[in-house]
């Protein structure tokens, strides 16, 4: 009859830095990252809402980044892999427990 063959699990989160917000979403199979996404977004202010920015992702092995070409990307990626150090240090300690 039915076989289980996978199960993945969906977190979302977010950061803050810098005048900028970083919505967090990943996958997991419960002891390896299977992919990580982030939409950058510049925060509102009370005149103006929050806008969207760009993209950066780790998926299958690769990391992109999806920026406009006049946007610095380096804080965002400097961003971008303090989460996803953090995201996969969280699923190492999980696995350890």
């Amino acid at each position: 009859m039915f076989t289980e063959e996978s199960r993945s699990i969906t977190v979302t989160g977010s950061a803050e830095s810098g005048g900028f917000v970083y919505k967090v979403n990943y996958s997991t199979d419960g002891d390896k990252l299977l992919r990580l996404h982030c939409n950058v977004y510049k925060k509102a202010s009370e005149t103006e809402p929050e806008q969207y920015v760009g993209l950066m992702f780790n998926e299958s092995g690769n990391k992109q980044f999806s920026f406009p070409q006049d946007i610095d990307v380096a804080p965002h990626v400097t961003v971008f892999e303090t989460v996803l150090a953090e995201v996969k240090a969280g699923l190492t300690s999980e696995v350890t427990k």
